[in-house]
């Protein structure tokens, strides 16, 4: 009988219980793959922007290729504190800032002007027109930004986004990287 009681209380926990979001880190083949399309730019004192950040790998990534600072802004500060220990680690700390901010709708806590802009958001979303407007609205691109857009390879994205036109697109399994300037 105290058996039965477990298992459907474990059943009942099981079916009540709040499904936490779970982090789609970008993979080291994208990663690799994102680098190796910006290969002819050089980061070398550049300003990155890392929105929805998650593991903070690809703005890593960008420092240790010579990016003179990465702005990290993701909604869940647990990921953002993890980056800031990654970045202790590895001797960045004094390049990264941490914004801990709605991604969708709250950039203008985001200041300045960035050289690269990466956008990562859940593959189940399509916040990209929003966030593309308030990129452009804010202030936070300039003539020669680079708009570095990862996306399930399922997803439409239009060559032409408010002020910036597609350069190209590579898909690797179900993810894809769109690169982007006002070019």
């Amino acid at each position: 009988m105290i058996f039965l009681i477990k298992i459907l209380r474990l059943k009942l926990l099981k079916r009540f219980q709040f499904k936490k979001k779970k982090l789609r880190p970008t993979s080291s083949k994208v990663l690799g793959a994102i680098f190796s399309i910006l290969g002819h730019r050089n980061l070398e004192g550049k300003i990155f922007l890392d929105l929805y950040a998650g593991t903070g790998a690809v703005g890593i990534k960008s420092l240790e290729l010579g990016a003179s600072q990465c702005f990290f802004v993701d909604i869940n500060n647990k990921f953002l504190q993890n980056i800031k220990k990654k970045l202790e680690k590895y001797g960045f700390v004094d390049k990264g800032k941490f914004i801990r901010a709605n991604c969708e709708n709250q950039l203008s806590k985001v200041n300045g002007s960035f050289d690269f802009i990466f956008v990562d958001p859940p593959y189940k979303e399509d916040p990209f027109e929003n966030i593309i407007t308030q990129i452009v609205n804010g202030g936070l691109s300039n003539e020669k930004t680079v708009l570095i857009l990862e996306h399930s390879s399922r997803q439409n994205i239009d060559k032409s986004i408010k002020i910036f036109n597609m350069q190209g697109q590579k898909e690797y399994g179900d993810s894809c990287i769109s690169i982007f300037s006002r070019e």
